[in-house]
């Protein structure tokens, strides 16, 4: 993790998302973090005393199994609140956040703004946007599926822009599944012409 001390990209990221406009209040004190691949956000930043807004690369929500294997929970690589659950009082979540590739948080120190943001109605409409959000991507990864085909298939056609998706590892981490296991159903649905492959890690729903 390091600060990145660089005013004018800081407002870039902060004018491009409108994050001015999430808050009523006034005055904010924003900072901007970079995280490398494999780092875990949440070990180097106590989200309960910080809120970071990811506007750049992708970030893993897991969880640890007892036998010490990953429980993926969801892939984040869109403009997202990260520590908006300890906001609302979950301070001890069993819940990791990695970095899958360089990533770039502004970050809002709670310490002096808590108990305002507490009282604002228009940050509040967005935090309650947010968890629900993250509700929902939980509880589409806890859906049933019968088998690995039918959870592609749905990621295809309800997950992915224009039914297509770029990258094999990403995937991998969506589904829940081993690499090989996903090139193998990629091979077979390909050959039943029920997907179509684009290009190298491009496979897009017919």
């Amino acid at each position: 993790m390091e600060q990145v001390h660089d005013e004018k990209i800081l407002e870039r990221y902060i004018n491009l998302y409108h994050i001015y406009e999430i808050f009523d209040t006034k005055n904010l004190t924003f900072r901007l973090y970079q995280y490398e691949r494999g780092e875990i956000l949440n070990y180097n930043r106590d989200f309960s005393n910080h809120l970071q807004f990811l506007v750049s690369g992708a970030v893993q929500i897991y969880s640890i199994r007892g036998d010490g294997s990953r429980y993926p929970l969801c892939l984040l690589n869109d403009f997202t609140l990260l520590g908006d659950m300890e906001f609302c009082g979950e301070t001890s979540l069993p819940f990791l956040v990695e970095a899958t590739k360089k990533v770039m948080c502004i970050e809002l120190p709670l310490y002096d703004f808590k108990n305002i943001l507490l009282n604002d109605n228009t940050f509040l409409r967005f935090l309650l946007r947010s968890v629900g959000h993250k509700m929902a991507l939980f509880t589409e990864s806890e859906a049933s599926f019968s088998n690995l085909e039918e959870k592609l298939l749905h990621f295809l056609k309800y997950d992915c822009p224009d039914h297509q998706f770029q990258g094999v590892e990403a995937t991998v981490i969506q589904l829940r599944c081993s690499r090989r296991q996903l090139q193998r159903l990629l091979k077979s649905l390909t050959e039943r012409q029920i997907i179509e492959k684009k290009g190298k890690g491009i496979y897009r729903l017919k």
